[in-house]
């Protein structure tokens, strides 16, 4: 064989090879495009589910959140390293939690307790796993001091994951939304430790009404704890688009 033929022959192989590296990696980038797109898909439309519970939770119920969890599974299949959709797994299984108490009934209300201590295990796993990834993730932190408020843990494990919430996402619109909720229920319920959170509380209660993106929860749970009266009192030298936001707070005499 001629130098000029193996040549050629050498030539043509680098081509095959070039060519088939090019197509495999075209598919690679198809398939991966996909993959990103689908995930997306289902990572909005979970998002835009918990956003309405989260407004009215009587729209959540079994099916609905099974068939999220379902969702945001397969996106996990895809991106097996996303923070984010560890995170917002774990918010649905707090909500599998929540409706399993909400529909247990007598007869069967061992095993609804059973699955609801099942779903807060499997939420505190999952926003530990997006510690992992995403350490100064100031909503898996809160999701860690939720799931313990949820399981009736308040202790010092608790209070170590909300301020590590504060510490890390001191204007976050959902560490302003649970401290609230946390505060007002332990005001409402003359709890103890209020007093290890009136402070945060008040604190909170002040940056959440400022943010637009938590001033309406933080509002519904003023109303729902029935703590107007109260919070305009704790609000009273804060600026008055600030007051003005609790309901009674401000009146034209």
């Amino acid at each position: 064989m001629s130098l000029s033929n193996v040549y050629e022959r050498h030539q043509l192989l680098i081509k095959r090879v070039v060519r088939s590296v090019f197509f495999i990696t075209a598919a690679w980038g198809v398939i991966w495009s996909a993959q990103f797109f689908i995930s997306g898909n289902y990572y909005y439309r979970v998002n835009n589910q918990l956003e309405a519970w989260q407004n009215n939770p009587e729209r959540a119920t079994a099916s609905k959140v099974s068939d999220a969890i379902t969702k945001i599974d397969s996106a996990i299949s895809m991106f097996p390293n996303n923070a984010l959709y560890y995170q917002m797994r774990g918010q649905l299984y707090e909500w599998q939690a929540f409706v399993s108490k909400s529909t247990a009934e007598s007869a069967v209300e061992n095993a609804a307790e059973k699955e609801k201590i099942n779903s807060l295990k499997l939420a505190f796993s999952n926003y530990q796993h997006s510690l992992l990834l995403r350490p100064l993730w100031p909503a898996s932190w809160i999701g860690l001091a939720s799931v313990k408020w949820k399981r009736n843990e308040v202790d010092d494990a608790f209070y170590q994951y909300m301020n590590k919430a504060i510490q890390v996402g001191p204007q976050d619109a959902i560490v302003h939304k649970f401290i609230v909720e946390y505060g007002l229920a332990n005001y409402a319920a003359r709890s103890p430790e209020y007093i290890k959170v009136i402070q945060p509380l008040k604190h909170h209660m002040k940056l959440g009404l400022i943010n637009p993106h938590s001033r309406d929860a933080i509002v519904q749970s003023i109303v729902s704890y029935n703590a107007e009266e109260p919070a305009c009192r704790w609000m009273r030298l804060a600026a008055y688009p600030v007051r003005k936001r609790i309901p009674n707070c401000i009146t034209y005499k």
